[in-house]
């Protein structure tokens, strides 16, 4: 199904989904996603992603916050390396949302939210306080280790605040008694160091260490003697309290990695709802809907639209395959809306067959199949030097060699890009010899043999794409029972063609065609007159049932006097 899957445009849609991912794991999940084969799975995906958009819909998103992926903080924990501050903040960020989403869930509860498909997912899910408490016994929210997180570090920081106290009061008393020696009254850090702007000329005067010098060289920045011992104390208690922080990360460290089963559980649970949730928000933004699924090959679509068509210009289309029209032939001009009504076909239902809703009335019903094969567009290559004929021809040599039972096979044009009386010929082969499968198909063609052909053919259903001759326009409906034309003479002489050459391709028509199209209108005429007694019969069968319904509530007003 490679192919299919990237001349249908599911990477795209894909790709529409993953950005309502918060995390790169979902996203990378979401690109990779494949049609499912178990169709248990298919509707266990397609409910879950119903209920979260119902969710959406009731109260908005799941409570979850960008990037809350940490596996690769548990791997740390998990070989046993102490996390940074970072990491630890992260976790705690976590914990919190987790809180959150599991406070969420008593909101769905209270509104009656049905969630029943997605609610393992939320009973799972650990608060984890007791961690949350550890963590904000060290940490402040801005990821300053507390004071009061050891009893060292504690009196470590006090030790440190009174030795640059003290220090502040020498250089506030040297800034008093040599402010002649300096060009500014104020204490400056060089080099990590406390300094005084010195005038140039008191250089060898100030007695200190030199730690730097303005750019104009007329100021000296040294680092007088009485704060250097100081300041080698306070370097000496800084680094004891970097050392006693490492303690405590440590420590704190193996007290998390006793909470790596749970973790692993929240997050994988977080993770599924990231999935669920970003499929659904893509369904919420195409409007679509849960649709019943089957293995039966039975496709029943009500008012689909293609997802990535603007959904203002877009027309819905009705379309039905079963075990008795297991093939549908559409006919028309181009533009008219046969290829889009194609793709839509297979796009929704490698997104059904994926567990995501689709842009259609949730009356429709898609089937499960083994396979998606289509042959749509030209693809032809000049470095493979194939013309569009053996572009065609390479991908139906595919299909045929992979046919059997329940599959979907997609043929735009089929037989085109050669002489059309040989493609017409080629085109009935191939679907003669696809005929013995239980598979369920889609053609277009413009050939009038085609046409012929399908009415002769009781599993294929003609249907035609409606276009406004007086417009010029595609109307991108899909009319069932009566095959179209390509209208080309018509569209041609409307766009200014010479009336001459219109009368001349006419002559030549009528030569040419003119016993295949009579009886093409033949067919068409018998098929309208079927399907007008088929609704007028229809029409007086409901008259005679309210008839009857009217008639039995009288003998029952009757017999209750």
């Amino acid at each position: 199904m490679s192919y299919a899957l990237k001349t249908l445009e599911f990477n795209v849609i894909l790709n529409e989904i993953s950005k309502y991912a918060y995390t790169q794991t979902i996203k990378k999940e979401i690109m990779d996603l494949t049609p499912y084969k178990s169709i248990e799975q298919v509707k266990h995906e397609l409910l879950q992603s119903n209920e979260a958009l119902n969710v959406i819909y009731r109260i908005g998103s799941f409570a979850l916050i960008d990037d809350f992926d940490i596996d690769s903080i548990l791997n740390s924990l998990k070989l046993n390396r102490v996390l940074s501050i970072t990491d630890v903040l992260q976790l705690r960020l976590f914990i919190s949302m987790t809180q959150d989403v599991i406070l969420q869930e008593k909101e769905f509860v209270k509104l009656k939210i049905v969630y029943e498909s997605l609610r393992s997912l939320f009973e799972g899910l650990d608060p984890l306080k007791e961690v949350k408490k550890e963590i904000e016994s060290i940490l402040d929210p801005d990821g300053v280790v507390l004071d009061t997180a050891s009893d060292a570090l504690n009196q470590l920081r006090k030790e440190i605040k009174k030795l640059e106290q003290s220090r502040k009061e020498k250089l506030n008393q040297i800034l008093v008694k040599k402010s002649s020696m300096l060009n500014e009254n104020v204490i400056v850090i060089r080099n990590d160091r406390y300094c005084l702007p010195v005038k140039k000329e008191y250089k060898h005067a100030f007695k200190g260490i030199l730690q730097d010098e303005s750019s104009s060289g007329t100021t000296c920045y040294i680092e007088p003697i009485e704060t250097v011992e100081v300041t080698l104390k306070i370097q000496r208690f800084v680094f004891d309290e970097q050392q006693e922080i490492l303690r405590i990360m440590t420590a704190l460290s193996k007290f998390l990695a006793d909470y790596i089963d749970p973790l692993e559980d929240n997050l994988a649970s977080l993770l599924r709802l990231d999935f669920i949730q970003a499929k659904a928000k893509y369904a919420k933004s195409i409007d679509a809907n849960l649709v019943s699924i089957n293995e039966e090959g039975y496709i029943n679509l009500v008012k689909a639209r293609h997802p990535l068509l603007d959904p203002k210009n877009v027309v819905p289309i009705d379309l039905t395959l079963d075990k008795e029209k297991k093939t549908i032939m559409i006919t028309g001009p181009n533009t008219g809306g046969k290829t889009v009504g194609l793709k839509t076909v297979g796009l929704l239902s490698l997104m059904a067959q994926s567990g995501l809703l689709v842009p259609a009335k949730e009356t429709s019903s898609l089937s499960l199949f083994d396979g998606i094969y289509a042959d749509i567009g030209d693809e032809q290559s000049i470095v493979q030097s194939l013309s569009t004929f053996s572009s065609h021809m390479t991908k139906i040599k595919h299909i045929l060699s992979v046919a059997r039972d329940n599959i979907l096979v997609l043929f735009d044009e089929l037989g085109s890009g050669t002489d059309p009386i040989e493609g017409s010929a080629l085109a009935m082969g191939i679907l003669d010899y696809l005929e013995p499968y239980d598979l369920r198909m889609i053609v277009t063609t413009h050939y009038s043999q085609l046409k012929l052909y399908a009415y002769t053919h009781p599993h294929i259903s003609n249907a035609s794409v409606a276009f406004d001759l007086e417009t010029l326009k595609p109307l991108y409906h899909i009319n069932f029972g009566i095959s179209g034309s390509s209208n080309a003479l018509i569209i041609a002489e409307r766009l200014g063609i010479h009336l001459k050459v219109i009368e001349i391709a006419r002559n030549y028509m009528q030569d040419k065609d003119s016993d295949l199209s009579k009886t093409v209108k033949l067919f068409e005429e018998e098929t309208l007159l079927v399907k007008e007694k088929e609704e007028a019969l229809s029409k007086r069968l409901i008259e005679l049932e309210n008839q009857i319904v009217a008639y039995e509530q009288k003998n029952k007003a009757n017999r209750d006097r």
